[in-house]
Parts: structure tokens; C-alpha cells; sequence
């Protein structure tokens, strides 16, 4: 969605890192009991819906939470890009 609303931001991104990010759904923030951003995942390979329904397992199975396992947090969180 940034990519599409802000597409000379994240050409501009994109070049600063020399090509070593790109823009792809998958991607999904790692929070802390606490709902704290302390990270982020990324999964690639499949569809966009498989990618993030992999990479929330694997933080779960970490033993973190989600944006949506922070819904109720009583902080605001983003729950979509």
C-alpha cells in the first residue's frame, strides 16, 4: 500500500539501500506481551495471505504476539498497512 501511495519515497528507499529491500506483503511487526514493537518478520514465496498467515506462526511460536494479538491491549495499534 506505501509503495502505491508513496512511490517515489520508496524508489528513493529502495536506491538508499541498495536494493536490498523491497516492497512485499509478508511482513509483520513482532510485539512483546506488552503490545511493544521489539522487531519485525518477513515472509516471501507465496501469496501475500499465506506469506503473513506463515510469518504470524512463527511469532507465536516464538513466544511473541501480533498486531492482531495486541487488538486488546488497550494501546492503538495499526492493523493494516
Amino acid at each position: 500500500m506505501r509503495a502505491e501511495e508513496r512511490p517515489l519515497f520508496m524508489q528513493y528507499v529502495i536506491r538508499a539501500s541498495g536494493d536490498q529491500i523491497f516492497p512485499e506483503g509478508g511482513g509483520m511487526l513482532i510485539r512483546d506481551n506488552h503490545g511493544e514493537v521489539i522487531g519485525a518478520v518477513g515472509v516471501t514465496g507465496d501469496t501475500q495471505e499465506r506469506d503473513e498467515e506463515l510469518a504470524a506462526h512463527g511469532i507465536r511460536a516464538a513466544g511473541f504476539k501480533t498486531d492482531a494479538d495486541c487488538a486488546n491491549l488497550g494501546s492503538k495499534v495499526r492493523l493494516e498497512n
